[in-house]
């Protein structure tokens, strides 16, 4: 027995396992208890013979035979697969540090090595360092399996079933393998017939394995993942897992009572696991004027599966299962990053439309006596949230009525706008209009905002400023997000960011300051300390309140900050503290109100399904118009065809005729806003009708409907003069 022990450590430490493992396996070997690792040259010289011509059948029968062993030998054995493919330590390095340079191309896009796989903390390359797993090794094994043909993938795979099913569920697993069984999971992950549906059932038992790992082995298994995994590793199993989830989303035959398929719950618990994995990155911090990626390995938006985004999938029916946890264990809402931003959008109107329902049926049958020493009778009477404004007097208005109905509680009524002195019924038009009309009233300096001709954008002023007002601000914005408007609003990305409480840095200075973070950038740039001197910088900021008019200076490195120099040592630390200063702290207080008034009207858990690129699209819209979607969605009523001359025509003169500005106006003119949703124009359903045939009457709308009536014109020409003076003449509802 001792012998026997000795022979097989000395064979294990020759193939690479480190001492304490190859004593372990060496006394299992020994006792009979074990399978011996893969040999992998020897394998891979087994599988070259199996495709040798020149083998007689019997020699070529017994090289079969000895693969078909080795595979289902190995593959099947937890102790047989952990102590194969060992890596030694400098490939595991090399690996690491080469990333996704072979494909970089010199493409300024392209992400760096660095910004690909993030640097290892002391923890996750411990665990990289525990794993050993050689991954060009496998991907070898694996593909001289297949070169064989579909009977030994086969083999391959009832052998991972084995495995699997050897292993038990993730606790018990967990608790007898600990971090090796992380790599177990890795190994199988690597298959690259996992990505087939036939081999669907495997893939399905790995994943059950995975999801009911408990909280620290998913911990360590997302730093294995950030640890050993390339961006074109990590795409190709996010994408096996993704497929996944979309077969079996279209295969209504797995199916459960309650609409739920245990499979799916598991598979979209490991693509959380790589949502960790990717968006584990510390972002924001200036080094030598580097400027990080939000992600890992792959875009957030890389993460949405189509099968939960298209016209076919029941949003409906997957947010009531949300909303109702004491009867369904799952839903996707749980996983927002498997929605696109359109999808989004359309669980928040659900949502929204939900809410609204319920307050217009308290209002409309309760009590008014409920809240008589609040409200006038009158207002408890209505169930609509309504806002009679003039056009003169737009902003004091909209301020008056918003403040008195956020005092009263009952802002989130459906909303209901007229203009005083016009006709218009408000059903959805209206309201479009004003949301387009009081946005820049509202972001301007009147309400405490700073314009920047620059980057044409607006800010919050510095200084003591009305807060009430910032908070009407972000009523305002809540407002058309809870109605379903968009709003031409010119607020920084790094807004967005606040509000979703994600990381800011000096990369986000560029969008609201642009001269103080180009600043910022030359002095990182500095390769000296008398250049760095140079600059005069100290620990200090400085402003001009826009109340008082005085100049206010402000100490970044309390107590002696205006004492301070910046050098070469310290200019890190000075960036990061001057863009904290400018983006956070001397805007606190108003960017608190703000974010209190938006709350008030969109604090549900379905706005903390978007990230901040995600509310802004939802908030201002699609950043393009296209008209050529807008056409294809069109209908045609009142006798008007898509073929008539007065379709061509009218296509024609928007297509080739008119503006960019003079689109938008049209836009405006049809349907009450000159921006497109966020699922853009193609979203957008339009009528086209014919309205009498006078060539000295103007097209007419009824915004509400995104309906545009034309009169049948007699010529092309006649039509674009017609049209070009109603849109760019157009304002206010009427009834003629």
């Amino acid at each position: 027995m001792t012998r026997e022990v000795r022979d097989a450590f000395a064979r294990l430490t020759r193939q690479g396992l480190d001492p304490n493992d190859a004593a372990a396996l060496a006394l299992k070997l020994a006792a009979g208890i074990a399978e011996w690792p893969l040999d992998v040259p020897a394998f891979l010289g087994a599988v070259n013979r199996c495709k040798d011509a020149s083998l007689r059948s019997g020699e070529k029968l017994s090289e079969h035979l000895g693969v078909s062993d080795a595979i289902e030998r190995v593959f099947s054995s937890a102790d047989a697969l952990n102590s194969s493919f060992i890596a030694p330590s400098e490939r595991r390095d090399r690996e690491r540090s080469d990333g996704v340079g072979e494909d970089d191309g010199g493409d300024d896009d392209s992400l760096s090595s660095e910004e690909t796989n993030p640097p290892l903390d002391p923890a996750t390359r411990r665990v990289r360092d525990a794993l050993k797993l050689d991954f060009d090794e496998l991907l070898d094994v694996y593909q001289a399996i297949e070169s064989l043909g579909s009977l030994f993938v086969g083999i391959l795979l009832a052998s991972f079933a084995r495995l699997l099913e050897s292993l038990g569920d993730g606790p018990t697993a967990w608790s007898r393998a600990g971090h090796s069984l992380i790599r177990l999971v890795l190994i199988v992950l690597e298959c690259p017939a996992l990505i087939e549906p036939a081999h669907s059932d495997v893939l399905g038992s790995l994943l059950k394995l995975v999801a009911s790992l408990p909280g620290g082995a998913k911990d360590a298994f997302v730093r294995c993942v950030r640890a050993c995994y390339t961006r074109e590793r990590f795409t190709r199993t996010l994408v096996v897992t993704q497929q996944f989830v979309t077969v079996r989303v279209y295969d209504s035959r797995h199916v459960i009572y309650g609409g739920v398929d245990v499979a799916v719950e598991h598979a979209s618990s490991f693509l959380r696991v790589l949502w960790r994995a990717n968006a584990a990155v510390v972002g924001g911090v200036a080094e030598r004027g580097a400027e990080r990626v939000p992600y890992a390995f792959v875009p957030l938006a890389d993460f949405r599966v189509d099968a939960v985004n298209g016209e076919g999938f029941d949003a409906r029916e997957d947010y009531r299962r949300w909303r109702r946890p004491d009867l369904f264990t799952f839903s996707f809402c749980d996983f927002p990053f498997v929605y696109d931003r359109v999808t989004k959008a359309r669980i928040l109107q659900l949502e929204s439309a939900m809410l609204q329902a319920h307050v217009f049926e308290h209002y409309a049958l309760g009590s008014p006596s409920d809240r008589a020493d609040v409200l006038d009778v009158s207002d408890l009477a209505c169930p609509y949230l309504k806002l009679d404004v003039r056009r003169d007097s737009l902003l004091a208005d909209t301020m008056r009525l918003l403040t008195y109905h956020v005092r009263c509680g009952d802002i989130r009524k459906p909303l209901r706008v007229r203009f005083v002195g016009e006709e218009g019924v408000d059903e959805g038009g209206v309201q479009k209009e004003f949301f387009q009309l009081i946005a820049p009233e509202v972001f301007s300096k009147r309400v405490g905002f700073e314009w920047d001709d620059e980057t044409n954008r607006c800010w919050f002023a510095k200084g003591k400023q009305p807060w009430a007002e910032y908070e009407l601000a972000g009523v305002v914005v809540g407002l058309a997000v809870y109605n379903g408007h968009v709003l031409d609003l010119r607020l920084p990305k790094v807004a967005y960011k606040k509000l979703m409480g994600e990381k800011i840095g000096l990369a986000d200075l560029r969008d609201v300051a642009p001269w103080h973070h180009n600043a910022a950038m030359c002095l990182l740039r500095c390769e000296d300390e008398d250049e760095c001197a140079s600059f005069g910088f100290t620990f200090s900021a400085s402003y001009v309140d826009d109340v008082t008019g005085e100049t206010v200076s402000v100490d970044l490195l309390p107590p002696c900050g205006e004492e301070t120099r910046v050098t070469m040592a310290n200019r890190t630390e000075y960036v990061n503290r001057y863009a904290e200063w400018y983006l956070v702290d001397s805007v606190a207080a108003q960017f608190d109100a703000f974010r209190a008034g938006f709350e008030r009207l969109c604090s549900g858990s379905c706005v903390r399904m978007f990230r901040a690129d995600e509310l802004e699209s939802l908030i201002v819209g699609a950043p393009s118009l296209d008209f050529r979607a807008l056409q294809a969605n069109c209908s045609y009523e009142d006798g008007l065809g898509v073929d008539d001359a007065l379709s061509r025509w009218f296509w024609d003169v928007v297509h080739l005729d008119l503006t960019e500005h003079q689109r938008r106006r049209l836009l405006c003119f049809a349907t009450g806003c000159d921006r497109a949703p966020v699922a853009g124009l193609g979203s957008v359903r339009l009528a086209l009708s014919v309205n009498g045939s006078d060539d000295d009457r103007l097209p007419t709308a009824h915004t509400c409907f995104n309906h545009l009536m034309l009169p049948r014109y007699s010529c092309r020409e006649v039509l674009r003069e017609r049209l070009t003076t109603a849109i760019e003449n157009a304002e206010g509802f009427g009834l003629q």
